[in-house]
Order: C-alpha cells, then structure tokens, then sequence
C-alpha cells in the first residue's frame, strides 16, 4: 500500500504526476493528523474551560455516575485521543476511541433531530468515519507507532 504511485497517462495534466507522487507518502499523515487536531480543541474546552459543564447537560451522559465525569471523559477521548492521532502513537486504540465517541454523538446525541445537515450531524459522521479508516490502517509510516517494535 506504501508503494503506490500516480500513473501519469490516467491524468488529464500528465505533468501533475510528478507533484501527486511527491506527496503521496504524507497523504495518509495528513489525514491522522488532522482528524486529531479537530478533535484537540474540544477536548481542551472541556478540560480546561468552562465546556465540561455545558456538556454535562446532555442525557447521554447519565449513564455515568455523575454527567460531569462523562463530560471529562469525553474531553479526554477528544484532547488526548486527538493528540495521541497527530503524534501516531496508540494510533488505532485512539481511532476506535474517537470513532466510538463519534457513532454515540451521531446517533444518541443528533439522531433525534435527523437531517443530513442539522445540529452538524454530517460532520459527526464523517469524523467517525475517517476514525475507523485510521483505525484499520494504523499509525502509518509516519507515526511514532512505527518506531515501535510491536503496534497496537
């Protein structure tokens, strides 16, 4: 999968071979990366503002003892998972995290008021989504869990 490599003649600007296979090795960096650095700034809120007790209010969280444990929970899923993804280190144990806290939020949290484009539901989705992704392939060649000698 790390060998792929753009054909130029499948291109309508051949010339552009050379700059897709230049970059083709971060494309998959870029993707891990990203996701967790979305996934920081809410966890940060949470964590170290004033979020947890906005999103204390939810019902979903009273499965937990008390909802404003859940709320740091989920802060930490988002700010720590969100880092370990841009480091690549425990790349898949937080892609699963984040994808599990993505199906719960799309389906438990936004369902009720379904829309494709209500209350952000299709972001939700899409974030859980490249969760998995990440979670099926790993850190990838430019990850810390490369540098291990065993992956998760």
């Amino acid at each position: 999968m790390d060998n792929l490599t753009i054909d130029k003649n499948r291109l309508v600007f051949p010339w552009a071979a050379a700059i897709y296979n230049r970059f083709l090795p971060c494309a998959y960096t870029l993707t891990r990366v990203s996701l967790g650095a979305i996934m920081m700034p809410h966890g940060y809120d949470k964590l170290f503002k004033n979020g947890a007790a906005a999103t204390a209010r939810n019902p979903v969280l009273h499965v937990f003892i008390d909802p404003v444990i859940g709320a740091y929970f989920i802060g930490c899923v988002e700010f720590f998972g969100g880092l370990l993804l841009v480091l690549g280190l425990l790349t898949r144990f937080a892609a699963g995290a984040v994808a599990i806290q993505m199906f719960v939020i799309s389906f438990f949290v936004l369902w009720p008021v379904w829309g494709w484009t209500n209350r952000g539901m299709e972001f939700a989705i899409f974030m859980m989504l490249i969760a998995i992704s990440i979670f099926i392939r790993g850190g990838g060649p430019f990850s810390l869990d490369a540098k291990l000698p065993k992956e998760l």
